[in-house]
């Protein structure tokens, strides 16, 4: 452990822009509808997708005031400001994270913050019907 900083050995650092694709794209088959249930509630909602949860991602959710079973995939929503403000309390974000979530989906835009052993911001955008992920 010597080396890493607290968020790493924690599991809350920045997961890579491909692992947090890949992950992504792997939960997709089960958590689309769930995802595209929190876009539905509007362009303000952020998407949280936590996938094979790991201690820190149980001690994120319960300080959201939520239970998350260790080893859980779960989608659950939250205003992207509300999102910005709690997790700001729990997560390192840099500005441009906090603006990203702040801000509201685009048309066909939907936003999630993925925690997988860390953490990512990711944005699924339709496009000629797929599905394009990329990171913010």
């Amino acid at each position: 452990m010597i080396g890493r900083s607290l968020s790493d050995r924690h599991g809350r650092g920045r997961l890579a822009d491909a692992d947090a694709i890949a992950i992504v794209r792997d939960a997709l088959p089960t958590q689309a509808e769930n995802l595209v249930g929190v876009r539905a509630e509007g362009a303000e909602m952020i998407a949280f997708l936590v996938v094979r949860a790991d201690d820190a991602a149980v001690r994120v959710g319960k300080a959201l005031g939520l239970e998350l079973a260790k080893g859980s995939t779960v989608t659950f929503g939250l205003a992207g400001a509300d999102a910005e403000r709690l997790l700001g309390a729990t997560v390192a974000l840099r500005p441009a994270q906090r603006a990203w979530l702040a801000a509201p989906c685009a048309p066909r835009e939907t936003k999630v913050l993925l925690l997988c052993g860390g953490l990512a911001l990711v944005s699924l955008v339709i496009r000629d019907g797929r599905v394009v992920i990329s990171t913010a």
